[in-house]
């Protein structure tokens, strides 16, 4: 049986063909427009964003299914030149460029392509970040109070589509994400306020057939580079990927990674 992999930026693309792998064919494709990760090889790699080609490879591949993983810039979305008509026309049809209408129209696309919709949650339970202290000491209570407040502030950006991720100091916000992404919201609010503790979490209606919040070494490595103390993630609801690598940092450094559920 074929799966069709549609893969964006970052590591989990490979994890999911790794998984997925084991049970299906994977067929994968991506823009040449994306910074994809070293280990991923795409079999098709369009050269803009374009849901005509994109019907080509699926009327060629004929899959049983598709996956859709990886992240997208916000910032080809305003870009020129990076789609075709049918890519400006995808967008333009799209009641609004946030996430939730972006990947709903997604989705309509493959409905009407008769093609089945694999989420990757399917192929990541293993990353799924767990409740409690993943490595690192025990939050202060004073670190406690920022995470119980960032946590709040964190899901009310996410249900307003404006980000997942807050820095906070002293139950001061420091920092928003928006459109820039999850490691420049930390470096932005680490210059700001060393020490700071870090939340993430996920939309309370978050679409995990497309979207999935990801945390990596390299945010880890950001937040100990900038003098951050806490990264704090939704459990059950984001993924940690590079574990060994994070507890070695954590090791390191004595930053502390945890999952919550508030």
């Amino acid at each position: 049986m074929r799966i069709l992999l549609l893969a964006g930026e970052g590591i989990l693309p490979v994890l999911v063909k790794e998984e997925a792998s084991c049970a299906f064919q994977v067929t994968t494709v991506s823009c040449r427009l994306l910074r994809l990760h070293p280990r991923l090889v795409p079999e098709y790699l369009l050269e803009r964003l374009s849901l005509d080609e994109l019907a080509q490879v699926l009327a060629k591949e004929r899959p049983h299914a598709v996956c859709c993983v990886g992240k997208v810039p916000k910032a080809h979305v305003f870009a020129l030149g990076v789609t075709d008509a049918s890519g400006a026309e995808f967008f333009a049809a799209c009641r609004s460029l946030q996430d939730r209408d972006i990947l709903g129209k997604f989705l309509e696309f493959f409905r009407k392509q008769h093609v089945q919709v694999l989420s990757p949650a399917d192929f990541l339970k293993k990353w799924i970040t767990r409740e409690g202290v993943f490595c690192g000491p025990p939050p202060t209570e004073e670190e406690w109070h920022d995470i119980r407040y960032g946590f709040r502030i964190a899901r009310f950006l996410a249900d307003e589509e404006i980000g997942q991720t807050v820095v906070v100091r002293r139950r001061t916000i420091v920092a928003l994400e928006g459109a820039e992404g999850t490691d420049e919201t930390i470096r932005r609010g680490l210059a700001l306020a060393r020490g700071g503790v870090v939340v993430k979490v996920a939309r309370s209606n978050q679409d995990f057939f497309i979207d999935i919040p990801t945390v990596g070494a390299e945010t880890v490595r950001l937040l100990v580079e900038g003098g951050g103390r806490v990264l704090a993630l939704e459990s059950g609801r984001t993924l940690l990927v590079d574990q060994e690598e994070i507890r070695e940092l954590s090791k390191q450094s004595g930053v502390t990674v945890l999952g919550i559920t508030l």
